[in-house]
Parts: C-alpha cells; sequence; structure tokens
C-alpha cells in the first residue's frame, strides 16, 4: 500500500481526493491542512513536511493548495496570501521533498496562459510566450517554476474545477437558476470543464504508480471531443446545467462582466500524456446526478400539490353549480 501525504486535504479538489482514498485499499492518504502547516510562514515549511515524510515513510506528495479567490489577489491582504501561497511555498515544499527524495505532485491552473488567443494550449506551450494577466495566474506560474527545478517535481494543471466541496462556477450557476428567471453569462469565455471526483481519481492513480510519469507537465482536464476542441463556451457550459436540471431560465449572451482581476479569453488545456478522464458533460451529469433528483423529487411534490389544489376546486365549482341549480329548482 502506497502512502501519500496530501496538503490542501480541506480544500475542493483535496477533500475529493481523501473521501476517494477512504474507499480504496491500495493507498493510505495522510491528510494535512493549514492547521498542520502554515504555508505563509516558510520558515517552517520544510522542517514540518520533512518530519511527516519520515515518520509516515511517505511515498509520494500531492499539493493541492492554493488561494484562489482571483479577485482578492489583486491587491492588499488577498495578494499577500496569494504570493505566500501559490508562489513562494511550492519552493519550501519542493525542498521537503528533494531531501527525502520523495516524487511531488502540485496543481496548478489553466490561468498560467493569457489566452487572449482562440486556441487551446498543450502541456509544454510556452507561459512566457502567453503570459498571465492577473497576479493569481502569475503567482500560480511562478509557483510551478519553482516545482519544475525539482527532478521529480510534477505540475499537474486543471481547469474550471467544480465539485461537492466548496463554491464553483456551477453551484453558483445552479443557485442562479432557482431563484431568477434570467441570467448573464460570457460570450467570449472558453475553456475546459473539470470536475473533481475525476480529477481526484486521475491524481491518485499518478501518484500511487511505481512509474513516474512520461512529461513534467500534466493536463488534468475532462475531455471536450473534437466538437468542443477549441473549447467549451461558457455558454455552452451554462445551456448544458440549464437543459440537464430541466430549467426555464433564460441565458443572456454578455460581452463583458467588470471585475477587478482580468480573466482570460480562452485557456482550453489538452491532455496529451496523461490519462483520459470522462467527457465533461458526462462529468457534470455525474456531479449533479443528485441535485437532479433533489430537484425532481420537488417538482413530483409541487405537481401532487397542484394536481390535488385543482381537484379541490373543481370539486367547490360544482358544489356551487349543485347550489345554484338547487336555488333554481326551488324558485320553480
Amino acid at each position: 500500500m502506497k502512502k501519500i501525504l496530501l496538503l490542501g486535504a480541506q480544500g475542493m479538489l483535496g477533500s475529493e481526493i481523501f473521501n476517494i482514498s477512504l474507499e480504496r485499499d491500495d493507498i493510505e492518504i495522510v491528510p494535512y491542512s493549514r492547521f498542520n502547516v502554515d504555508l505563509t510562514k516558510e520558515e517552517e515549511i520544510v522542517d514540518k513536511i520533512v518530519s511527516v515524510l519520515e515518520d509516515k515513510n511517505i511515498d509520494s506528495v500531492i499539493n493541492a493548495t492554493a488561494y484562489t479567490v482571483v479577485d482578492k489577489c489583486e491587491e492588499g491582504r488577498g495578494e499577500e496570501l496569494s504570493m505566500a501561497i501559490n508562489a513562494v511555498a511550492p519552493k519550501y515544499i519542493a525542498e521537503a521533498c528533494r531531501q527525502k527524495n520523495v516524487p511531488l505532485y502540485h496543481f496548478s491552473t489553466d490561468y498560467v496562459f493569457s489566452g487572449d488567443t482562440n486556441q487551446s494550449f498543450d502541456e509544454n506551450d510556452d507561459t512566457d510566450g502567453f503570459s498571465p494577466i492577473n497576479k493569481y495566474g502569475m503567482h500560480k506560474l511562478f509557483g510551478e517554476k519553482e516545482i519544475l527545478k525539482y527532478e521529480k517535481g510534477f505540475v499537474l494543471r486543471t481547469a474550471w474545477l467544480a465539485g461537492p466541496y466548496g463554491q464553483n462556477f456551477v453551484n453558483k450557476m445552479v443557485h442562479l437558476m432557482k431563484n431568477v428567471k434570467n441570467i448573464n453569462v460570457l460570450k467570449n469565455e472558453w475553456g475546459s470543464p473539470s470536475f473533481t471526483q475525476d480529477v481526484a481519481e486521475s491524481v491518485i492513480n499518478i501518484a500511487k504508480s511505481d512509474n513516474l510519469p512520461k512529461n513534467k507537465i500534466l493536463h488534468i482536464v475532462n475531455e471536450r471531443g473534437e466538437e468542443f476542441k477549441g473549447g467549451v463556451s461558457r455558454i455552452e457550459f451554462v445551456k448544458e446545467i440549464k437543459n440537464y436540471l430541466g430549467f426555464e431560465t433564460t441565458i443572456t449572451p454578455v460581452k463583458t462582466f467588470e471585475t477587478i482581476a482580468k480573466r482570460p479569453m480562452s485557456t482550453a488545456l489538452n491532455n496529451t500524456f496523461a490519462e483520459k478522464l470522462p467527457d465533461w458533460k458526462t462529468g457534470l451529469h455525474n456531479f449533479l446526478a443528485k441535485e437532479k433528483e433533489k430537484i425532481e423529487k420537488k417538482r413530483a411534490v409541487e405537481l401532487k400539490k397542484q394536481k390535488a389544489a385543482d381537484k379541490y376546486r373543481a370539486q367547490q365549482e360544482k358544489l356551487r353549480e349543485e347550489k345554484l341549480e338547487q336555488k333554481k329548482d326551488n324558485k320553480k
């Protein structure tokens, strides 16, 4: 059985990785969160991680930590946290793994590309030629470069990630569709919808393998198929959520949204080296299956109530008509 140290165990992806591991008998996850090691305190990162690598006899490390509040990364305390966690901490995590000669699998993002051209990106495309347009992407790129300096350090990029633990775009859209009649969605944004269940299974298989990956950078994203080779648009993504759940919400395409941090236009990631994940629509449907069941049950209850109300009104109308007829008969 392989022992894997999981950093960021309480995040959206980390929670999924840990919960999936509980159902498997070929790995043991040692979960670490910010309560175990504070990644903003670089002076203690190496010592604490080396200590657990030794004490638990760890075979590999998955780093799923990140500060992902993109707008807050632009200034103030948010920028400080992003720099510390996304840019600086990876250097010390890699150093700890280097000291114990342990493979390190570090998650990164599609935002390391500027995405100002309508194209998709391969693993070895030059990030310097397509440099990030916001500080979150810039900090994550700094972190990538530190990981790649380590011989056994691997960067795993994912994108548009959604899952049951924490806030994400899909959950936000579902909430809006339940509460408003119209949603404005960017029409000129393309990417790679990915889902924590599929990504978690993939990284677990990579981390437990006796063989290191063939490439230093892997794109761990759900497949898009030929129809969406250049990326899935936000409009298509939202329409699929709407259609699968059976909402009647109007989706209005818009050119721009006012945000503090700029967002890339097109950052679809191509998976060349890692195992293929399910198609993005399959991943989305699997993620939303329980939500769909709840919505359909609620609709069935509401329909039953409506039928009962209609039946009651019909009975009352019939009684009213019978009374009117009786009054007419009495007058005769």
